[in-house]
């Protein structure tokens, strides 16, 4: 009885005792922290997990809709992706390979949208600038918003942070008023911004005078911006709309969230459009136009043109003004050249720290109408910037 009870119990631990020298079950395990399995996505959409470890990580595979997007061999575990705009479910999967083996992984499947009749609807996106006692606030979530479109309260359907990637425009005036240490240091300005931007960021440099004088392809590298600056020698007249109307255009194609930064002191000359042409551009795009304005000392001073009086120009000055704070961007006023690497890192900075909040307008009908939007946050002691609205098309 005794030999037999021994038996028994060495067949009852065999399983156990085979499994000792195999890697442990679990030894390695992903959590998808971002998206959730709830939350609808389109478009650039923060993906990160963490890992639970008994062991050395020698991996981890990040997977978006059955293609690998992603590997890290150290933490953290986080990126951007484009999660592409059409109004679908989605699988996230992340799978860990540990020093001995084990594997792990998870899996999130983010929802559709549910659309009662059929139509097609443009996810509107907002980037929202929010200030506490002057400073950026950074610790709000969905919910702390309140998004009205044409006075009627709206659903929020995405939501995410600074860390979506931008494709930016740096528009550079280079007419006779950027020669010398102006322009290269404005150069010099616009490299540092691309050489802060992260791996799914991209700008081209448009350089400017009465006509286009140079430009670079969207890139990620700063020394193409530099070699731009070999090309040109600042002269002629400022064409101020023609350019920025140009800018928005060329950003039309581009995905996620797009950005002209114009650097001038703002007084046209030589436009054959409008700003008023570049208002409405402005409007029918989810473009942030910011302005380095130089000279901010010298503003709306008089002067005439061949294509309009003083008052025509004063009044194309003000148009420039409104389309910047109509799209949600701002103005950064320096006076001289040593500001110009701060004004650029503060426009970068604001971009790293803004929210972008996403919905379906519920009264769309694509009649061209202007949509006026107003964003507020459920909290005491905020200051809100964001875009005015935009046109239905």
């Amino acid at each position: 009885m005794k030999h037999r009870s021994t038996l028994v119990l060495l067949l009852a631990l065999a399983p156990i005792l085979a499994a000792a020298g195999a890697p442990l079950q679990g030894a390695v395990q992903p959590r998808i922290v971002t998206p959730t399995a709830e939350q609808p996505v389109f478009g650039p959409t923060a993906f990160e997990a963490t890992v639970q470890a008994n062991e050395a990580v020698r991996q981890v595979e990040f997977f978006l809709n059955g293609k690998r997007v992603a590997t890290f061999n150290a933490p953290p575990y986080r990126m951007v992706v484009e999660a592409g705009n059409d109004n679908a479910e989605r699988e996230f999967k992340v799978v860990v390979v540990g020093a001995s083996g084990a594997t792990g992984s998870d899996v999130v499947r983010t929802v559709a949208v549910q659309i009662d009749d059929e139509m097609t609807l443009e996810l509107q996106q907002l980037f929202v600038t929010v200030q506490r006692g002057g400073e950026r606030a950074l610790d709000l979530e969905g919910n702390d918003f309140a998004i009205q479109d044409n006075g009627k309260e709206q659903q929020l359907i995405t939501f995410g942070r600074g860390e979506l990637p931008f494709t930016a425009v740096l528009l550079v005036d280079s007419s006779e008023s950027m020669q010398g240490e102006r322009l290269r240091a404005a150069v010099d300005g616009a490299a540092a911004f691309v050489a802060g931007m992260k791996p799914l960021d991209e700008a081209m440099l448009a350089l400017f005078s009465d006509r286009l004088l140079a430009t670079t392809p969207f890139t990620q590298d700063p020394q193409v911006l530099r070699q731009a600056l070999a090309q040109v020698s600042a002269g002629g007249g400022s064409a101020v709309a023609d350019h920025m109307y140009m800018a928005l255009k060329l950003l039309e194609s581009q995905q996620g969230r797009r950005v002209v930064v114009l650097l001038s002191d703002g007084f046209e000359v030589h436009s054959a459009l409008s700003m008023q042409d570049a208002l409405w551009k402005a409007g029918t795009s989810q473009t942030l136009v910011y302005w380095i304005q130089f000279g901010a000392k010298a503003k709306r001073r008089s002067f005439s043109s061949a294509w309009r009086n003083a008052e025509g120009n004063a009044a194309e000055f003000d148009l420039l003004e409104r389309t910047v704070r109509e799209s949600g961007g701002r103005i950064v006023t320096i006076d001289t050249i040593e500001e110009l690497p701060g004004a650029f890192s503060a426009i970068l900075a604001e971009l790293r720290e803004q929210y972008v909040l996403g919905y379906y307008a519920s009264d769309a009908k694509n009649d061209g109408r202007w949509h006026k939007v107003a964003v507020r946050v459920r909290r005491s002691g905020m200051s809100v910037r964001v875009r005015d609205g935009y046109f239905d098309f």
